[in-house]
């Protein structure tokens, strides 16, 4: 009788949503992050962090889900493996960055400098890279899925193994220089 009201107890839970566990941001990881520039495995999540000079900072493998980083400065930062899912980086400079393996998916990166940010195997499902500098960035392998484009300068990327059949682009400058506009209204 004890094993099974556990049981029901744990299928109760699990229904109610419990088996996904919220994490919020730890006050400790904020001050590090702050501090030092220096948060590697740090739980971030909705963080607002907008228009901080975190140039150089070091966040692999940190969880920065939901997180507020409009106009940040993220120059030459180590965001290898990092969550930023739902993430706004918008105006950010990410120029030099490190994103090797790092999840975006729905992120927000409206008008940032990703200038020769390395991000092979990123995950930018469905995010919004409208008017973003991407020129010689390293996109080797990089989900896109709808990925939003639109504006976006992409001169002299490396986008070798990434599929573009959905991702949309208008007035978007071409690896080799060339305007693609296959997805302006008309």
């Amino acid at each position: 009788m004890k094993h099974l009201l556990l049981a029901f107890c744990l299928i109760f839970f699990i229904w109610l949503g419990g088996s996904q566990p919220s994490w919020a941001a730890i006050q400790e990881d904020i001050d590090l992050l702050i501090d030092t520039k220096k948060c590697p495995v740090c739980i971030l999540n909705e963080t607002d962090l907008s228009g901080l000079d975190l140039s150089g900072a070091n966040l692999k493998i940190a969880t920065l889900s939901g997180s507020d980083l409009r106009n940040v400065d993220l120059t030459r930062a180590n965001l290898m493996l990092a969550y930023l899912d739902n993430a706004n980086l918008s105006g950010a400079n990410l120029q030099g960055a490190q994103m090797n393996g790092a999840q975006l998916p729905d992120a927000n990166l409206s008008g940032a400098n990703l200038r020769e940010v390395e991000m092979t195997q990123a995950n930018l499902l469905d995010a919004d890279l409208s008017e973003a500098n991407l020129q010689g960035a390293i996109m080797l392998a990089v989900k896109l899925g709808k990925a939003n484009l639109k504006g976006a300068n992409l001169k002299n990327a490396n986008l070798r193994g990434v599929n573009r059949s959905m991702a949309l682009f208008c007035n978007t400058v071409m690896p080799d220089g060339a305007i693609e506009n296959r997805d302006c209204e008309s």
